[in-house]
């Protein structure tokens, strides 16, 4: 039925509107990825540290850095040292991080609300079960080659005698 130039099209064509209406331009010119994955992983957890947040972006130490100022430069996010141990710097949203947060769940509830409006429950149902395949399909083939990465860049430990 569909072959892969057929898919590749669909997407070039269509898929387009999703990703870049109006309403996302601002957001695309404001933030890269990486901010914005850091920003909802932040509202999701409400308080992480650094580690954490390297962890989850996959992204050097000296990265995250740069990312976390940026963010705390716009009043996005707060540094602040953990109460529990003052050695530790805890990343939390500002309130004008969370009205942004806020106002980016809205929009995706939007286009959401839009691409199902006109999907029975089935459709919705199959729809799901299919973009979760998506993501499960992408998780086994790439994870092995994250793994394969890491392992190269560990420090091995030789046993001298």
């Amino acid at each position: 039925m569909f072959g892969l130039d057929n898919i590749i099209d669909l997407f070039i064509d269509n898929l387009k509107k999703l990703f870049f209406p109006e309403e996302w331009i601002e957001l695309d010119m404001k933030f890269s990825k990486t901010e914005i994955f850091s920003i909802l992983y932040l509202d999701k957890r409400k308080e992480i540290t650094m580690t954490e947040l390297v962890e989850y972006i996959n992204v050097p130490m000296s990265t995250a850095t740069g990312i976390v100022d940026r963010l705390v430069k716009k009043g996005y996010i707060a540094r602040e040292r953990s109460e529990t141990d003052r050695r530790i710097v805890v990343l939390r949203l500002t309130e004008e991080g969370s009205r942004l947060i806020e106002n980016l769940k809205d929009l995706i509830y939007k286009y959401l609300d839009m691409i199902l409006a006109d999907l029975t429950d089935e459709e919705k149902q199959f729809l799901a079960r299919i973009a979760l395949k998506i993501v499960h399909n992408l998780e086994n083939r790439l994870e092995p080659k994250k793994a394969e990465t890491q392992n190269k860049n560990q420090v091995k430990k030789i046993d001298i005698e």
